[in-house]
Formats: structure tokens, sequence, C-alpha cells
């Protein structure tokens, strides 16, 4: 492809006008989003109660690269946007939310761009090409409005999703560059160079922003065999070359965070929980995100873990028959079109990382894990949307291109309406939370949260009703979790309990908090508190003694 002349400078014109009029739409659909708050679940871990980023100095912000977040993760690139954040808008939420639907903006926009770049590798399209471009803005409107990816840019905590795509999307394109220079011209010089380093620097930033990003060098492989079609044309040892250092990376940076995890205990959720139901609950949620995607409804939060999972349910069977069913369609039609095939794989390279059969949380699915693995479906659609365009142009009757545009209209203005409900969930603890109970009435998770909300805003009555709610269920955990849960579940109605001055139910559920998980240091603390309340001093030093000694013993023995 020419890039010197005057038509190969209007091709791109075309294309950053596509794509920046896409960006620019998508972000003024997200604007609703600033008018929410912070939420207590991750947020105040992550941001407003973060002490690295509450004193920045540059000793606390090279401690992004050196030590492990609170939560179990490794992201230092993305907790040093909320410094910058931070150091730019303080604690004002608002500016937090700017920067995050600033960045799903960019990512639609870039999408565009893949989606063009894609179009006309398959189908080698002229210079200028109107089918890429619609390609495009189909992909770009179709990805960036779905209400599935509302969780990861009206969620401050998932910053690291809109961070990490960029990225992601940044390092495809800088590859697809390169595989187009290596094309016209076998021999190095700059211009490959410079888009290989492109990609492999976008890799590394997509890595440090969130490990999820560890399928890149294997999406670069699919492409490599299409559409650039690469395998016939270069030997396949360089190719595995060029690879090699995008994988050390993603090895890497898959060891550094199953180290962090194991740390901060994220993989204790579901302890116990065998290999074999893991799998039926992956290829369940694998089949349930391509079915929310096609119809966006009942979109949680949190999706519970299920129970009662077994080979002989139909709703775990199903998915299982009907991804062996989807994959046998792709290979079939491969010989024809490979374009299926590949979009199949790789969504699911991109969302193996999180399906669940390496657990990490007591979560089924989370709308936030289709954000990278569904901008494969999007450039399928869009390409379809492409190709429809091109076929309608060459129709003797313009109004056979009619139910094309109604399409281009009434699918991305349907995706917004849904995706500015969905936006108004996240404007609170509150809104999340009930959203959840209101689709999961089991859900304790929910019940819990929503009730620590009630607290903090003095709301004792209300929070000690859901505290009640969340004892009425067994947690949707395993069961070396759930005692954990439970334990926990005890301990905050006791304090709720307090506030309300009802000290027997307090000390009862505070030694019941005690008797599920004997070795807590706060719980002692908790009940010797409330022992001093009541006068029983003798009761209140032994706790308070206990507390002491377990305080003393987890310094001698921190956790692996």
């Amino acid at each position: 492809m020419s890039l010197g002349g005057r038509e190969g400078n209007d091709e791109r014109l075309s294309v950053r006008g596509a794509a920046l009029s896409v960006a620019l739409l998508v972000f003024l659909v997200y604007c609703p989003v600033l008018g929410n708050g912070f939420v207590a679940w991750d947020d105040d871990i992550y941001v407003y109660q973060n002490p690295r980023l509450r004193h920045l100095t540059s000793t606390s912000l090279l401690g992004t690269f050196s030590s492990f977040h609170a939560s179990g993760n490794w992201h230092p690139l993305t907790e040093l946007s909320h410094a910058a954040d931070c150091a730019l808008w303080g604690m004002n939420a608002k500016g937090h939310h700017l920067t995050s639907i600033l960045l799903h903006g960019l990512n639609a926009g870039l999408v565009v761009a893949l989606a063009c770049a894609l179009a006309r590798a398959r189908a080698r399209l002229p210079e200028r090409s109107a089918r890429a471009i619609v390609a495009g803005i189909a992909a770009g409107l179709i990805w960036g409005l779905h209400p599935l990816r509302v969780e990861s840019a009206a969620w401050v905590s998932e910053r690291k999703d809109v961070l990490c795509a960029s990225f992601y999307l940044a390092g495809l394109l800088c590859y697809l560059r390169y595989a187009r220079a290596m094309k016209s011209d076998e021999t190095a010089h700059s211009s490959q160079k410079r888009f290989y380093l492109g990609a492999l620097v976008c890799c590394l930033l997509a890595l440090l922003s969130k490990p999820m990003a560890v399928s890149l060098p294997f999406v670069l492989l699919m492409l490599d065999a299409y559409p650039l079609k690469r395998l016939g044309r270069v030997r396949l040892g360089r190719m595995l070359a060029e690879k090699l250092p995008f994988f050390a990376m993603a090895v890497a940076s898959a060891a550094v965070t199953l180290k962090a995890q194991r740390t901060g205990g994220a993989f204790r959720a579901l302890e116990g929980v065998s290999l074999a139901t893991r799998i039926l609950v992956a290829a369940r949620a694998t089949v349930s995100y391509l079915g929310k995607t096609l119809w966006p409804s009942e979109l949680l939060p949190l999706y519970s873990y299920p129970q009662n999972v077994s080979w002989a349910s139909w709703r775990f069977a199903m998915p299982l028959v009907a991804l062996a069913l989807l994959a046998t369609v792709c290979v079939w039609m491969a010989r024809r079109n490979a374009s299926l095939l590949v979009t199949f794989l790789c969504y699911l390279l991109a969302l193996l990382p999180v399906v669940g059969l390496v657990q990490v949380g007591p979560q089924a699915m989370a709308d936030r894990y289709t954000y990278l693995p569904a901008v494969a479906l999007s450039l399928l659609v869009g390409a379809a949307f492409g190709a429809w365009w091109e076929k309608a142009a060459t129709m003797p009757s313009r109004w056979q291109a009619v139910p094309l545009v109604l399409a281009m209209s009434l699918v991305p203005g349907i995706l917004a309406s849904l995706s500015i409900q969905q936006m108004a969930v996240w404007r609170d603890s509150e809104t999340l939370w009930t959203q959840v109970i209101r689709h999961e009435p089991w859900n304790t998770e929910a019940y819990n949260n929503r009730a620590s909300y009630y607290f903090e805003q003095g709301d004792y009555p209300r929070a000690l009703a859901d505290y009640d709610a969340a004892l009425s269920f067994a947690p949707q955990v395993s069961p070396a979790h759930a005692a954990k849960r439970r334990s926990a579940y005890f301990n905050d109605r006791a304090i709720t309990y307090v506030r309300l001055g009802k000290m027997p139910e307090a000390v009862a559920d505070a030694s019941e908090a005690i008797r599920l998980r004997p070795n807590q240091a706060d719980y002692y603390q908790n009940r010797s508190n409330m022992y001093q309340r009541l006068g029983m001093a003798a009761a209140a030093a032994a706790d308070g003694q206990r507390a002491q000694t377990l305080r003393a013993s987890d310094k001698h023995h921190p956790p692996r």
C-alpha cells in the first residue's frame, strides 16, 4: 500500500475521520457516567482509601512496581493512572470517570481503525474503500455502545480494562503495519523496526495495565494465519522468533500475577471446587457472554457462583454441546472463509485468562470480562456490514440500501439506550447492589455490600435488615470460604447491633463469628469492646489479650 501519494493520504484521513467520529460519539453517550460517584466495591482499596494515592511521593509511586496491591493484583501502570487522576482531581469522582470514558471512546476509535485495516487485508481492498470504512464504523459503534462495556467504563476500579485495551488494540495496529511493511519488502528497514518495536512496547504496557493481555501473542499468530496469510510467505521459524519477546513478556506477567493473587488470597474463594465443575461453569459463562452480546438483558455487577453443578444437568451440559456445534460449524466453513473460525478462536483466546478455569473470586462470570474478547465479535459483525454495503452499492435501485441504513442507525441507537440505562446502575453502591438483589435475591455478597453502604450512611436499621438477609442464605462459594464469609457477616452485624444499642445480640453475633473463625484477632477485639460496655472487665481483658496474641503471631507468621 502506498502511503506517500495523495490518494493514500486521503484514505488515511477517511479512516481517521471515521475513528474520531465514532470515538466522540461513544464518549458523548457515556457522559452520564460523570454524574456517578465512587462505589464501595474496590474503588475504596484502589482509589479513595489507597494510602499510596493519598500521599503521593516518588517512593509510593515506585512502590506500584515493586509490591502487590491489597486486592492481590499487580497492575502498576493502572495504579499510576489512578495516581495521575488523584493529582489532577483529588477525590472528585467526576474527574476519575472522565479519564475512564475518554479511554473508552479512544478504544472505540481504535476498533474502527483495526476493523478498517483487517477489512483491507482480508479482502485486498483498494486504497480508498467505502466497504472498509463502513466495516470500521459498524464495528466501533457496536463494540463501544454495547451495554456489556458499561461495567468496564463506568466502574473506576476497572480502569485496568480500558487502559489495557488501549495498548492492546494499538499493539495489534502496530503489528498489522509491521506485517504490511514486511509484505512489501522482506529486508529489514526503519519502518518495519519501528512498527515491530511499537507492537512490543504496546504489549508490555498492556500487560502492566492488566495481565489479561497475555492473549496478545496468540492473537498475533492467528492474524498471521488469517487474514495476513503470512504462513506461506514467511518462514515458520522467523514468524515464531518474532513472537518470542511477546511470549516472554506474557509468561513473566502470568508468573507475577499468580504470585500476587496467591499472596492476596484471591484463589481461596473456591478452594475445593473440582476442575470438572470449573470446566462446566466456564463453558456456561462462555456461551452466556455470546447470548448477552446478542440479547443484552439482566446484566449484573456480580453473578453468583452456581450450586449443584453437574454433567447431568442440562443447564451445564447444553453449553458444552453448543460450543462443540459452534466449533464444528466454524471449522466446516473455514474451507471457504476462515473469518468465522479465526473470530471464534480469538474470542476464546482473549476470554481464557478470565473464564474461570483458574478461578479468582466468587463470581461465575462478569460483564467486564467481555471488554477485550468482544472486539473479535464486533469486527466480524462490522465486516458483515461492510460486505452488505458493497453489495447494496451495486444494486440498481438505491432503495435497496434502505435496510442497511436503518440497521446502521437503529442497532447503535438501541445499544446506546440500553447502555445509558445500565450506567444508572453504577450511580452509587445502593443502586449497584439493589440491581443484583432484584435479579438474584439469594446473593449474600450483594446483601452484605449493600448493608455496608447503609452502615456507612448511618442507616443502621436498613443495614441490619440486609445483614439478616445475608445470613439467611448460604454464601455461593466453596465450603471453606463460606465459613469465612459467614463469620464476617456475623461480625459486621454485631457491630451494627452495637450502634443500635442491642448489646446482648451484639455479643451473641461476635461469639458466633469467633466460633466460625477462631484465629481472627479483630473479632476478639470487637467482643472485648462489647464486654467493656457491659461492664464485664474480666471477659473484656481475656478477649483483649487473645487479640494481642493473635496479632503478634501474625507478625511472626505472615500469610504466604
